[in-house]
């Protein structure tokens, strides 16, 4: 289900996306509101589904996360059970920051971060892998990151 937004909840969401931490009252001199209409825009807006959520970013090189990897995951057959197994075995991985299903050649593209690439081949081998579920995989290393945003563009 989709939400209709105004010119004054796109600005509210545009500034949250940039900086979570700001005030009401920051948010309502920027987007020339009052702070109650912030304060009612953004209830509204969670109750709506459209904040699921507000987080701190971290610099994953900064924490010792070297490794990223995008993995595309074939599974077995194409039963509806498969595909929720599947998806409940990966929620749970914190390796995986993405997952989706895809059309095309896989049914799966994900996005893994970990330390190093021994853990990664501990997650290939020892976890993915010798799932019932999947078939084959395949993985690309990334070089290094040439775009990250967490921000939708609201235009």
């Amino acid at each position: 289900m989709s939400i209709t937004l105004d010119e004054a909840d796109r600005k509210i969401l545009t500034l949250i996306q940039q900086d979570a931490t700001l005030t009401h009252q920051e948010i309502a001199d920027r987007a020339g509101l009052s702070p109650t209409s912030v304060w009612r825009r953004i209830k509204s807006l969670e109750e709506a589904g459209v904040i699921r959520g507000r987080v701190a970013l971290l610099d994953a090189k900064q924490v010792g996360m070297q490794v990223s990897a995008l993995v595309s995951v074939r599974l077995t057959h194409q039963g509806a059970n498969t595909g929720r197994e599947f998806e409940k075995f990966i929620s749970d991985r914190p390796e995986v920051l993405e997952c989706f299903a895809v059309v095309g050649n896989y049914d799966y593209a994900m996005v893994i971060r970990v330390r190093d690439v021994e853990r990664f081949e501990k997650f290939l081998s020892g976890t993915l892998l010798s799932h019932p579920a999947v078939a084959s995989s395949t993985s690309s290393f990334a070089m290094r990151q040439v775009k990250y945003s967490t921000a939708l563009s609201l235009d």
